[in-house]
């Protein structure tokens, strides 16, 4: 009969077995999807709500989301490369010096669920950001309407940082 203590100490061995190269990809990539959900949480639950907060010129509602935006759009896709090449290395480096499946199982789900957050962006939000982007040139739009489309834009970002949350539980599954 197996106690639970042999176990722990198999799945420690089996941990050590893997190469320093995967271990450091483990913990780039667990660190890339988990900043990476941070990063979209906090535009949607702190930045967007002060952006809103008791501003109603359209043009400035605009200015302060493509601000935001911006600054997003450079450290986003950063983030979900690094996090999904680190991921998906570490599943090839854990197939190949591994006997359980669970481990680059894990890390390879990770990988392409932080991947989807690009075809999520391109589905979901790709209609928002243009209308959002098209005012920033010359605001055409109502205060109203501006900030529905700001508030839009926070909610499906919201459901957005979910992919990297996913990602993050995905990679600690694999790597525990």
């Amino acid at each position: 009969m197996v106690d639970s203590k042999s176990i722990q100490k198999l799945k420690i061995a089996e941990m050590a077995s893997l190469p320093a190269s995967v271990r450091i990809c483990q913990g780039l990539a667990i660190t890339a999807s988990s900043f990476l959900a941070g990063t979209l949480y906090t535009m949607s639950t702190i930045a967007v709500p002060t952006i809103l907060a008791g501003q109603t010129n359209p043009s400035l509602l605009v200015s302060h989301w493509n601000s935001m935006f911006r600054a997003g759009s450079k450290v986003g896709p950063t983030l979900v490369a690094l996090g999904a090449v680190n991921y998906l290395y570490a599943a090839w480096g854990a197939y190949n010096s591994t006997y359980d499946t669970r481990v680059w199982k894990g890390f390879a789900a990770a990988g392409l669920s932080t991947m989807a957050v690009a075809p999520y962006t391109v589905m979901f939000l790709a209609s928002t950001n243009s209308a959002l982007l098209a005012q920033a040139t010359e605001t055409t739009l109502s205060e109203v309407q501006v900030r529905g489309l700001v508030e839009q834009w926070a909610f499906l970002n919201l459901l957005r940082a979910g992919i990297p949350i996913v990602s993050t539980a995905l990679g600690l599954y694999g790597a525990l």
